[in-house]
This record gives structure tokens, sequence and C-alpha cells, in this order.
């Protein structure tokens, strides 16, 4: 695998696209494959939660949330650290996700293993376009463009709820970005608990 490359893989929710979020040009290339504004950031897919934090702040919501939800469906937003913010968005966060997909989970400790990088973990889908769950059905929304991905790594229908997109704030507060697999009231009760300890 070359850091160039575009990486169509499962997730324990539905199919994502990896590139190296570190490689300027991959990202260009995913960007254009997705119809994407370059200006909105996609989130990182990682090992652990020491990984996130080598790239992250880790406050005590975040971490109570990592806890109780990673891995699994839910993006977390943080504030990157600084060596990291060029890669960010305008505010300077970035998502993470952690998968219980085993395909998915070898594919990303391998990369980690090649590159000492994470992998990026937005959906496969066309933006604006609702994200299917069989390859030929991705492969056939991005028309010719589908060219354009290099490596496709099939392990059947994923056909779950894209994560739940949490920003956690510096002072512990949440924003729910996108309600989906982890509904806002089981996030909310989790952050209770943060604030109660």
């Amino acid at each position: 695998m070359n850091n160039s490359e575009i990486i169509l893989f499962p997730t324990e929710s539905v199919y994502g696209l990896g590139v190296n979020p570190f490689d300027g040009e991959a990202l260009e290339q995913l960007y254009t494959l997705k119809g994407r504004a370059g200006d909105k950031t996609v989130s990182w897919l990682v090992r652990s939660v020491s990984d996130i934090e080598r790239y992250a702040f880790l406050n005590d919501t975040a971490r109570r949330l990592a806890g109780q939800f990673l891995p699994g469906p839910l993006t977390l937003v943080l504030k990157l650290r600084p060596l990291y913010l060029q890669f960010g968005a305008s505010d300077g966060t970035i998502g993470f996700r952690m998968t219980t997909d085993p395909v998915a989970m070898q594919l990303i400790d391998g990369w980690f293993m090649t590159h000492d990088a994470p992998l990026t973990a937005t959906s496969a889908n066309v933006s604006g376009l609702e994200t299917q769950h069989t390859l030929t059905a991705i492969l056939a929304q991005f028309g010719d463009r589908s060219s354009l991905i290099t490596t496709v790594v099939d392990d059947g229908i994923r056909a779950g709820q894209p994560s739940t997109v949490v920003r956690v704030h510096d002072d512990g507060t949440v924003t729910i970005l996108r309600e989906s697999a982890i509904a806002a009231s089981i996030i909310a009760a989790a952050c209770s608990l943060a604030s109660s300890v």
C-alpha cells in the first residue's frame, strides 16, 4: 500500500473510504471521488484511545464517552494537538472513530504498522447522496470516479446506521452534530455521569 491510495473498506456500520489524512494529494483525490468541498474535514480511524490522545486532547467527558462507546459507532470530534492543527477543521478539531469490525480492525492495524498514521473513515458515498450497503451499489453511485479507488476490501453487506457524531468542547459540554446509531439521550446520560464523578 502507498500513501496516496484510496481504500474502500467495511466498518461495523457502513462502508468507508480511507486515505492517509497527512497526504494532501490523497485527500484531494478523496474529495474529488466524493464530490465534496475540500474545506470539509473527514474523520480519522484509529486503533485505540491512546492513538486518539496522541493526536488530540481528551478531557474527562471525552474519556467517559470513549470508554463507554469506543470501539463502536461513535465519532468523537476533539481539539487537535498543536502539531496536527494543520490537518483539522478551521476550529482545530477532527473526528475520531474506532471500529468493532474485525476486517477494518485488521486493516487499521496494518496501516499503522506501515504508515504510522490514521486512516480516514468517511462514508463511501457521493456527498449528499444516501450511503449504499453493497459494493456493487457503492461503485455504481460513484460512476466513472470509482476508478480513483485503488483498493477494495469486500466483506459483504454493511447495512448499519452511520456513527453518531459528538463534539466535545474544552469545558466538557457536548454538541450532537449527527444523531444516528447512538441516541442523543444515551450520549446525554453518559455525559451526566461524567459530570457527576
